[in-house]
């Protein structure tokens, strides 16, 4: 049952519908759609009595007397005058006046909505908040729809010019451009999801929807300190942000991107913070639709157009940009060109990965930043912080330890950090982290723990001094350096390449040949860049483990991608000013090329004899009584295996321990005459 109110509005638009001019079919469905409503809307109980065209067709006028109507047009224009008559016996209020709905004008209001286009925003309100309005527009959609769309039923019900109604829903009028009305390709015409999900909210004034829409003001965790690996960037876009917010200027976007895990939300609420603004968070969700959130995004900044001290946090930006929301719906490049051009409200993007988006939009933005993962140091300090102010006290060492062994956004750390000063416990920190990782990745990672055993220069087998070499580049300086480094797996030569790193005080950016290779036409080229961007912008030390997938010999190539990736690799070596290491175990796969762009070339050979008994006490601990002249073919890695074994199994023997690494060295193919015990 309607309440009067509801009623007041549906006639209202159906005394506005009476009164034009319409063709046969559309009268007839406007006369079907009223004798199904007539009891709600009047009272009366037409019944059967009113039939379809082509029959014996009756129509009960005020006075519940029925005229037969023979012919149809004739029963069609009767009919119409009495349905007008029927409403001129109503009092039917004009919801339109001033005062009439106050939750209405303060849509009006919030959204800043002119005189010229409140009667069709007015028309489609109702028709989300009514249920009664809402199945009369669907059910005359259809039979008015042209090739102008839905303007003639809008025109009509919402009484004013089809002209008026175009303006209205003009691509960059202000309906479409606030994030309140979608206007797809095919014609259909809708509030968008951001705006009727606001509408059912029910906020009656201009604070609860504001509230609904932008929520708190989010509160930073971390201050500049945390980001002195990224110092001046971080200045940078303060001043940016800081200058456009004191002098109101407009189209004002910065991009922050990188892979997850490096901060980069955390560093937007900490850039917002120093400047003294308030950064408002849109859902990061909207129901997993990428449409909505930029209408989300649309009415926030309607909703902060008088604020001189707001900033917008548009998490998860690649979902904008790559899915292209807007594809189906008209102009949608100009909208978004629109969209980063006029912004009054200053907008932080933040997205994981940037290599979908157009460089049209690109361009529009006032910076661009690619965050990396911080370096350890700063990862300390962002431990030490967020333990301190949960008033949680860990041991200088663990927190370095916590620090190396996990590669989270400090989002993630303070929520474990917080959990463990709950539970008074420590321990909660690494339960928590775990939790959360498998929730959001599906899996727990594999923590980076510390090396057990020490790396140990005295076991190199290589057919040139690395350590006097080692000692060398420290005395030089000089950064402009490369290895190759090639041999038998396990022989230590990754291991060196971080023991290089630390005689020279650099971080290490690491890569494998599954981090770079992609199935993607082009996707391990840039893959590649990244990687030496990486080390170029942190200054690090940069290894390639596995780099004959990736450096092959270009000889046997088969595709054209097979040569462009060598190509692409071939021209990093040879501009990049730090020093990268290479190592591989299948040094005749190499392209020729690449040959030439290595400083040195170092051959890694087996465990020597004299080698063999330091790696014995080195890994197990005592020394080696037997003989160990027939283990010919063993590396490091042989002994951390069998080190393995021996701590899971607790044996203690000697003797088994060589007999356990001559089963290593048959497993190459090397026949020895001591596979039993010694």
């Amino acid at each position: 049952m309607m309440d009067k109110k509801e009623k007041q509005v549906v006639l209202y638009y159906l005394n506005n519908l009476s009164r034009k001019s319409f063709s046969k079919n559309k009268e007839d469905e406007i006369l079907s759609w009223v004798e199904s409503n007539a009891e709600d809307l009047f009272g009366i109980d037409l019944g059967d009595k009113w039939q379809k065209r082509g029959r014996r067709k009756y129509i009960r006028s005020r006075a519940s007397q029925f005229k037969l109507v023979e012919d149809e047009k004739d029963y069609l224009e009767r009919s119409m005058k009495t349905l007008r008559d029927i409403l001129a016996g109503e009092k039917i209020s004009d919801i339109t006046a001033q005062g009439y709905d106050k939750g209405m004008e303060v849509v009006f209001n919030t959204f800043k909505i002119a005189s010229d286009y409140q009667a069709i925003l007015r028309y489609m309100v109702y028709c989300e908040r009514l249920t009664m309005l809402n199945d009369f527009n669907s059910s005359l959609l259809e039979r008015f729809r042209t090739n102008r769309y839905e303007y003639p039923l809008y025109a009509a019900l919402a009484g004013v010019s089809i002209h008026a109604i175009e303006k209205s829903f003009a691509f960059d009028g202000p309906l479409v451009m606030k994030g309140i009305v979608k206007k797809e390709n095919d014609g259909d015409i809708s509030a968008s999801d951001s705006f009727r999900k606001l509408l059912h909210s029910r906020c009656h004034t201009e604070s609860a929807i504001k509230k609904t829409m932008l929520g708190e003001v989010a509160s930073a965790t971390l201050a500049r300190d945390n980001f002195k690996y990224i110092g001046s960037e971080y200045d940078y876009i303060s001043t940016i942000l800081g200058n456009a917010l004191r002098e109101r200027k407009v189209g004002v976007n910065i991009l922050l991107y990188g892979i997850p895990g490096t901060g980069k939300t955390e560093l937007c609420k900490a850039i917002t913070k120093n400047i003294e603004a308030d950064l408002y968070m849109l859902s990061e969700t909207a129901e997993n639709d990428s449409e909505a959130r930029v209408s989300e995004l649309s009415l926030a900044q309607t909703l902060l157009l008088d604020d001189p001290n707001a900033v917008i946090l548009f998490d998860e930006a690649e979902d904008a940009f790559r899915d292209n929301p807007f594809a189906r719906i008209q102009n949608s490049k100009i909208y978004f060109n629109r969209m980063l051009e006029k912004n009054k409200t200053p907008v932080l993007w933040v997205s994981n990965n940037i290599d979908d988006m157009d460089p049209a939009y690109i361009r529009r933005f006032k910076y661009a930043l690619e965050v990396k993962k911080p370096d350890q140091a700063a990862k300390e300090t962002i431990w030490k912080n967020i333990c301190a102010r949960h008033h949680l006290k860990l041991p200088a060492g663990q927190i370095a330890a916590y620090a190396k062994q996990y590669d989270i956004a400090p989002s993630f750390i303070d929520t474990a950090v917080g959990a463990a000063s709950l539970v008074k416990s420590a321990d909660a920190i690494e339960r928590t982290i775990d939790s959360l990782q498998k929730a959001t990745l599906g899996f727990v990672p594999r923590k980076k723990a510390e090396d057990e055993i020490k790396f140990l220069p005295e076991l190199l087998n290589t057919d040139a001094g690395l350590v006097d070499l080692a000692a060398k580049l420290v005395k030089k300086g000089s950064l402009k350096f490369s290895l190759c480094l090639y041999g038998a797996p396990g022989t230590g030569k990754s291991a060196f390449a971080r023991y290089l790193a630390d005689m020279m005080g650099l971080q290490v950016v690491q890569k494998r040949a599954s981090d770079l290779m992609s199935m993607w036409v082009g996707q391990t080229e840039k893959n590649i860049a990244r990687a030496f961007n990486e080390a170029y912008a942190s200054k690090s030390l940069l290894v390639f483990d596995e780099a004959d997938s990736f450096l092959r010999s270009r000889k046997g190539a088969e595709r054209s991608w097979e040569v462009t990736q060598v190509n692409e690799m071939l021209t990093w070596m040879e501009s990049h000013p730090y020093p990268f290491i290479c190592t591989t175990n299948l040094m005749k796969d190499l392209d020729e090329a690449s040959l030439r762009r290595f400083t040195f070339k170092v051959n890694y050979g087996y465990l020597k004899p004299e080698q063999l008994r330091l790696a014995f006490q080195h890994f197990f601990g005592v020394e080696a009584e037997a003989s160990l002249a027939h283990l010919t073919h063993l590396t490091p890695g042989d002994f951390a295996v069998v080190k393995g074994k021996r701590d899971i199994l607790d044996i203690a023997d000697k003797a088994e321990l060589v007999r356990m690494l001559g089963l290593e060295q048959a497993a190459k193919g090397v026949k020895t005459g001591h596979m039993g015990f010694v």
